[in-house]
């Protein structure tokens, strides 16, 4: 006997003629936050994602966001832009992606020379390995290992990125629809 109230509760794999209308999540928006453990940092994003491709076992989808950054001693506010493949048939997904971060600092104190440096610019290049849940109409969870390397200024910003490559991990949660 089945009962047509659990049938909704278990996400189910996207059809091989997967149409947009029916099945594939289009659009989410979501906060993310992604940790660097070594010197407690923490760069905030608010992100909307964009699924270009929706297939029975991957989807493609662009992000873009606005980041922010605000210290005592440091301010900056960014893009990241990034280009993301999901694997798997359901709404549990393995996530990997690669972008760029381009950020704006606004105020850097240097505690080398113990004053505020004039403004920088910078710019990342950022990859994310990890798992994703996804469903249409439904809530949006990620969470995962997201590198940053450092294309230019990663000297001048020492709260940010005192060398090239720099190991975070990211937890995003949000809404799609």
């Amino acid at each position: 006997m089945a009962f047509p109230q659990q049938d909704d509760l278990e996400p189910h794999p996207r059809p091989k003629n997967c149409e947009v209308e029916n099945i594939c999540p289009r659009n989410t928006i979501f906060f993310e936050s992604n940790i660097r453990f070594k010197k407690l940092f923490d760069l905030n994003s608010i992100n909307w994602d964009h699924t270009l491709i929706c297939r029975e076992k991957y989807l493609l989808s662009v992000c873009l966001g606005a980041d922010f950054m605000s210290f005592k001693k440091t301010k900056c506010a960014g893009v990241p832009v990034s280009l993301n493949l999901m694997l798997g048939g359901g709404a549990l997904m393995f996530e990997t992606g690669i972008g760029l971060n381009y950020l704006y600092v606004y105020k850097n104190y240097d505690d080398a020379t113990n004053q505020y440096d004039n403004k920088q610019n910078y710019l990342g290049m950022i990859g994310r390995i990890g798992l994703r849940y996804e469903k249409k109409h439904s809530i949006f969870f990620r969470a995962g290992f997201t590198p940053m390397y450092s294309l230019i200024n990663y000297k001048k910003i020492p709260i940010l990125a005192g060398k090239r490559f720099n190991s975070m991990f990211g937890l995003g949660f949000g809404y799609t629809f």
